[in-house]
């Protein structure tokens, strides 16, 4: 079990960013949510979108499932009513009905940068309930995607490629 968790201590993100060749979602702040929704359509394996400021840097993300659920509250609140059980989901439902623009639904950026390790991009994927990750260069500019996919095909590969712990 040493050597395979050594895989996740010393592999670099940028060892395995590059797996599954998905292509970074990016869009700015203002951009209105239909507009987005129509664009991560056409890149469904993309399912965390990067919010970019004029700069270039990274100012948020906007994972797709909120980007559906602002979508579909504008049409048809009743399916997401169900869910809905304490003062946070109330309020969170009230803002996206209400929600228009990215900004309006985007949360904190989601990045690493490409020397981090994948056991260090996992748990950050993990805390934050992401599917990905946007790898910035040193000045907060996307340089890539790497998804949750891409990061445990690494672990696999370390489990097929070691032999099976001694039974006992």
């Amino acid at each position: 079990m040493t050597g395979r968790y050594s895989l996740a201590r010393q592999t670099p993100v940028s060892a395995c960013q590059q797996r599954l060749a998905i292509e970074m979602l990016l869009v700015g702040a203002d951009d209105d949510l239909l507009v987005v929704m129509r664009r991560s359509a056409e890149q469904p394996q993309t399912r965390l979108i990067g919010v970019i400021g004029e700069d270039g840097k990274m100012v948020g993300v906007l994972p797709i499932h909120r980007l559906a659920e602002s979508v579909v509250s504008r049409v048809a609140p009743e399916a997401l009513l169900s869910d809905i059980s304490g003062a946070v989901d109330v309020a969170r439902f009230g803002h996206s009905v209400e929600a228009r623009v990215v900004r309006d639904v985007m949360v904190e950026p989601a990045v690493v940068q490409p020397e981090v390790t994948i056991d260090h991009a996992f748990r950050q994927m993990r805390v934050r309930r992401l599917s990905g990750l946007y790898v910035v260069d040193a000045d907060g500019r996307p340089t890539g995607y790497l998804d949750l996919l891409e990061l445990v095909l690494m672990y696999v590969d370390a489990l097929e490629s070691s032999p099976p712990a001694p039974s006992g």
